[in-house]
């Protein structure tokens, strides 16, 4: 079975793009993306309905039923030729969010692999690329890509599955499909070791729908526990964030403001949604989590 290969972009021309492969590349990238999808496959032992708030341990998978296909991956997969081969520049590869494959299987369905894509893995023209070949390091003519070795997602009849809610927000829109946290995930929110808070029944009842929203999302990220306090502070005083942090026992924690215009500033930056133009040097909010 040959499979063909497809990048969804950020190009609002261009979504999905076609790669014009030779014939010995599309087949050892068919084994290659047929194996990983055994292997996705292999490794679940429990799927959970996603609901924004639980993390999946080892063995487990996330799933949405009904997914939105938007951008029509299934269309793609049905008929590769009717979509446009992809331009092999730079700029254009940087638009990449994902890689995708796919094929019909029993039943008439259609299965879609999807591979988030890192920006690292472009191979540029810029400066010197080269690559090892029959005992010497050859010169990289093209610019080009390096397929990861496992997939991310798996869409299918409506169904999404994936393991990594972080992952998967940068290639699609998740928002629509996650719950608010109610009073006990604010007070487990609350609670976390990072925050000092002076009033938790105040800091619930102020809770909005998009507060709700956004604790929850700020919860499923992790990001609380996998960046420092003083590198969030850095940064939030770039921004001009209301951080404010205060020591007890030795250990600085994070202050959550009382007033709801400032805990909102603050639970944008936690998400994630600032960022700065390279050009202007500007800061802008964004509602998009896609890495330029």
């Amino acid at each position: 079975m040959l499979l063909s290969l497809f990048a969804l972009t950020n190009d609002p021309a261009k979504r999905i793009v076609r790669f014009k492969l030779t014939e010995e590349v599309q087949a050892e990238l068919s084994t290659l993306i047929l194996e990983q999808n055994a292997a996705f496959d292999a490794v679940i032992e429990e799927q959970i309905e996603f609901d924004g708030k639980y993390k999946p341990d080892q063995g487990e998978a996330l799933y949405i039923n009904h997914y939105d296909d938007i951008d029509n991956l299934e269309a793609s997969i049905r008929n590769p030729l009717g979509v446009e081969e992809i331009v092999p520049c730079n700029n254009f590869f940087t638009n990449i969010k994902a890689l995708f494959s796919g094929c019909e299987v029993e039943g008439g369905s259609i299965r879609v692999m999807i591979q988030y894509f890192d920006k690292r893995k472009i191979i540029s023209t810029n400066g010197l690329s080269i690559f090892h070949s029959g005992d010497v390091y050859k010169k990289i003519e093209g610019v080009g890509i390096s397929v990861d070795t496992k997939l991310s997602a798996i869409l299918q009849d409506g169904k999404l599955t994936f393991f990594s809610f972080h992952l998967l927000r940068q290639v699609f829109d998740l928002t629509e499909y996650y719950k608010e946290a109610t009073n006990d995930d604010i007070t487990d929110f609350a609670a976390m070791d990072i925050f000092k808070v002076h009033n938790l029944e105040q800091l619930v009842n102020m809770a909005d729908s998009w507060i709700r929203r956004k604790i929850s999302l700020v919860q499923q990220s992790e990001i609380l526990n996998n960046v420092p306090l003083n590198q969030m502070k850095a940064v939030a005083l770039e921004f001009s964030i209301p951080f404010e942090t205060v020591t007890e026992d030795g250990c600085e924690m994070l202050k959550l403001p009382c007033k709801k215009p400032d805990l909102k500033k603050l639970l944008r930056f936690l998400d994630e949604d600032y960022y700065r133009s390279p050009l202007s040097n500007t800061n802008f909010v964004t509602n998009s989590k896609r890495e330029a």
